[in-house]
């Protein structure tokens, strides 16, 4: 009798202290503190513009670690379980790392990519004002001449103008944003380009 009232005691003990263990379970702050430093340093290295998926998907891990945080939280505290929380921010940590280093990659190449559109535009504007002197220096000036020169030459300031706008967006490293003025400035300039070289053909210069 003795023995299984020691049996019993013993028994109860272990299960106290198990529910003391489980109920003394508390939130993986340090773990999430390090996931959420590990986001932070993802969006500085701008992982939202030079790697969209990779940040989506960083993020999309981070919602899932705070939804479980929640439903942990909800839980009576003798049966909160911490477990799956860290094994998902593990994940999103990885995640977040991968994000900032796609980033890394993504702006550099975004970075010469744009640096190319722009002295892609700057050759073409070149070019229209090379086409402009030789037009301009045709001996054949038929009547209306001057004006569709006067209108061309402000076409073309317009656009050269649009290079300090250029330069400016390289040097705040909006890379893409520049890359897109870029292309666009080059295309009216190519068709500048064209329509000069139409004029001077039609002259017979």
């Amino acid at each position: 009798m003795e023995m299984s009232r020691r049996i019993l005691s013993g028994g109860a003990l272990v299960l106290c202290v198990a529910l003391l263990a489980v109920g003394c379970a508390k939130p993986p702050q340090q773990e999430l503190d390090g996931a959420n430093a590990a986001m932070s340093e993802a969006t500085q290295a701008d992982a939202q513009n030079y790697a969209a998926n990779e940040y989506a998907r960083a993020q999309e891990a981070m919602n899932q670690v705070n939804a479980e945080m929640e439903a942990q939280n909800a839980k009576f505290a003798l049966i909160r379980s911490y477990n799956k929380t860290k094994e998902l921010i593990a994940t999103a940590n990885q995640a977040a790392a991968d994000a900032k280093a796609a980033a890394v990659t993504g702006k550099e190449t975004a970075r010469n990519e744009s640096q190319a559109a722009i002295d892609a535009a700057k050759a073409s504007l070149a070019a229209a004002q090379t086409a402009m002197t030789e037009l301009e220096g045709c001996r054949r000036k038929p009547k209306g001449f001057s004006k569709d020169m006067e209108m061309m030459k402000a076409t073309w300031d317009g656009y050269n103008a649009q290079v300090a706008e250029l330069d400016g967006a390289y040097s705040r490293e909006d890379y893409n944003g520049a890359k897109a003025q870029a292309e666009s400035l080059k295309a009216q300039a190519d068709t500048l380009v064209a329509d000069l070289q139409a004029a001077k053909e039609k002259i017979k210069c």
